[in-house]
């Protein structure tokens, strides 16, 4: 019984990871997930700590009493590895880049025809699927570069657009706004954005 209740947990764990990974493959949708868990946790955070330790405590003790935790630690390892494996795929942004590496010919077949790039910038608005990624703006800056925004976050005075860059400049987008600006390396001459205005 308890193993199978530590199993699930451990099934349970390992969803939760694919998804992590699964939404870390989209520019920006990560941020915009931890900022709903931030202001949640804000909103309703101490009430929930308090609750989560009592309920630790309160179980641990109950579970110690009916024998309920294996000798065998296999579960806890396969836990700790998974957790250890999806941090490490984060930090490398590997799921990303396997991702765009895989919509790179969508975005690329864009790129090499002027006619068509010309009229997906210029259209409004775009909803155009490129591989894995919906393009929901495009811009061509005058200073250099052509920008593929996949994901917008609004919150008040702020308002970011995230997405995939093609021989982006060091100054910013006119269009998706310099205030913030970041671009990091993806596959080549590829690279992902975090374009913004502050107002």
């Amino acid at each position: 019984m308890a193993n199978r209740f530590l199993f699930i947990l451990l099934l349970l764990l390992q969803l939760i990871c694919l998804g992590v990974l699964w939404i870390s493959c989209f520019p920006g949708e990560l941020v915009s997930l931890l900022f709903i868990l931030f202001w949640l946790l804000t909103i309703y955070g101490i009430p929930l700590l308090v609750l989560l330790v009592v309920i630790i405590l309160v179980g641990m003790q109950i579970l110690k009493k009916i024998n309920f935790f294996p000798k065998d630690q296999t579960l806890l390892t396969t836990a700790i590895i998974t957790v250890g494996l999806t941090v490490i795929l984060l930090l490398t942004n590997l799921p990303q880049t396997v991702a765009f590496s895989m919509s790179r010919p969508a975005f690329e077949a864009i790129i090499v025809n002027a006619d068509k790039l010309n009229s997906i910038c210029n259209s409004k608005p775009i909803n155009q699927q490129l591989g894995f990624y919906r393009v929901i703006e495009c811009d061509r800056d005058s200073r250099g570069g052509i920008y593929f925004s996949t994901g917008n976050f609004r919150f008040i005075d702020i308002s970011d657009f995230y997405g995939f860059a093609y021989q982006p400049n060091p100054y910013g987008s006119y269009h998706f706004g310099s205030d913030i600006y970041e671009y990091y390396p993806i596959v080549g001459e590829w690279y992902r954005f975090t374009a913004g205005k502050r107002s």
